[in-house]
């Protein structure tokens, strides 16, 4: 009759060991939840908070990079419009010097067409008076010849005269002699008349050399010069726009870590009976049945108990982080 009293010892012990459980589950609930705070208080809130920092510097550097490209394209910008509107202006002076460069070189050129169609008259004038002139001689020759002639016919005809003789003879030399300055005559006319005509073909001739010697002097004369396109006025530099980007929203930090807290179950009054009293039916059990260890498994309360010594029961742990 000693088996209700064993029931009731073992039963006893294992409440003992379920209170010394249940207040080393709650010490050790205390040290998780303290350690779950300083892992807050040191990593999580200020990692939490170093990844915003960083989340917020990297925002800033992008925008640091785009006001600073902005910055060295109005730069280029500023200097490639400084430097179109200095090449502008050069090539305004340019041109303006082409333009009066140009307008000399007409000038030159008049006043060389207007000196060779002078010289070309000048000449075409002393020609003409040369040839004149030579025409002039070869009638005054003629003239002579003629007056030469027709005094040697006198002074012959005087010569018979005074040797007396008449008749038929006299009549004969005398037709001669009129004959003879008859051809002398026509012959000098016929000369004449050829060089009249040489003379007008001369004449002629200085005159359309004159002519071609003036179109050769138009042909090398400079047409009058035109003023060139201007140049085009550069136009202003062109800048791309440039979006930033959007401000950071809170969800874009994550949320934000809360104090994570270790919940330990700590059974009831009355749960830790009735598993004490199981416990102890189990334990008696495995004492009869020769067998003084425990295994390791999960009861009927859905609590897991260990091997480790001073257990009995087992200890449910359970992490709540939030």
């Amino acid at each position: 009759m000693a088996f209700p009293w064993t029931a009731v010892a073992i039963g006893a012990s294992t409440l003992l060991g379920g209170i010394s459980s249940r207040n080393a589950a709650k010490s050790a609930r205390e040290d998780e939840e303290d350690n779950l705070r300083r892992r807050y208080e040191e990593f999580d809130l200020p990692g939490w908070e170093m990844q915003k920092e960083r989340l917020e510097a990297g925002r800033d550097e992008q925008v640091r990079a785009i006001d600073l490209q902005i910055k060295n394209e109005k730069r280029l910008g500023n200097f490639k419009d400084t430097n179109a509107l200095r090449n502008y202006q050069q090539d305004l002076k340019i041109r303006q010097y082409g333009i009066e460069q140009q307008d000399r070189l007409f000038k030159k050129s008049e006043e060389l067409y207007a000196a060779a169609l002078g010289l070309n008259r000048e000449s075409e004038i002393d020609a003409q008076r040369r040839t004149q002139m030579q025409f002039d001689e070869t009638v005054q020759k003629y003239a002579f010849q003629n007056e030469d002639s027709v005094i040697e016919n006198i002074i012959t005809k005087g010569q018979l005269d005074a040797k007396g003789q008449t008749g038929r003879s006299a009549t004969k030399q005398t037709q001669s002699l009129m004959a003879d300055l008859g051809r002398q005559q026509e012959v000098m006319t016929a000369s004449l008349v050829s060089a009249g005509i040489n003379t007008r073909m001369t004449l002629h001739d200085i005159t359309r050399q004159r002519k071609i010697a003036d179109r050769q002097a138009y042909a090398q004369r400079m047409l009058k010069p035109e003023a060139p396109p201007e140049a085009l006025v550069p136009l202003a530099q062109i800048y791309a726009e440039r979006e930033y980007p959007r401000e950071l929203e809170e969800f874009d930090f994550g949320p934000k870590p809360i104090p994570g807290a270790a919940t330990t179950q700590v059974p009831g009054m009355f749960g830790v009976l009735a598993n004490a009293v199981g416990a102890g039916f189990s334990s008696y059990a495995a004492s009869t049945a020769g067998s003084g260890s425990f295994k390791g498994g999960t009861n009927n309360y859905g609590g897991h108990y260990t091997t480790e010594a001073n257990s009995i029961g087992g200890v449910d742990r359970v992490w709540n982080s939030s």
